[in-house]
């Protein structure tokens, strides 16, 4: 019927502008570099000055930070720091862990998408 046709066709659509938008949503996150490396430039702190934020200082205090001496520091994603949640205190922090995965894609669109998968 030419009804079940046009009701695919704006389902596939729906199902594939979606995969569309969460693939493209992954590479703007992933095209806006800082300066160095993979966490942007680095941040400095000596005696005196305000500590960095940690997110939370009750719950994420910093560990091991020697306050009699001046530090080199990069904000990082949750759970990569080495001295808070956040925060790597050195000159190399660890890399970014690589990117998820695409959610569709021709190796698993015949399973997800099943009849609406685009054929090549």
């Amino acid at each position: 019927m030419n009804t079940t046709r046009t009701l695919r066709k704006i389902i596939a659509g729906a199902l594939l502008s979606g995969g569309v938008a969460v693939a493209g949503l992954g590479l703007a996150a992933g095209t806006a570099q800082a300066d160095s490396a993979d966490w942007g430039p680095a941040k400095h702190w000596c005696p005196g000055q305000e500590l960095p934020a940690t997110g939370n200082h009750v719950t994420d205090p910093f560990r091991g930070w020697d306050m009699s001496t001046c530090h080199t520091y990069y904000y990082l994603w949750p759970g990569m720091g080495n001295v808070s949640n956040l925060i790597w205190d050195g000159d190399n922090p660890p890399p970014k862990p690589p990117p998820a995965p695409a959610l569709i894609n021709s190796d698993n669109c015949q399973q997800i998408l099943g009849p609406f998968c685009p054929r090549p």
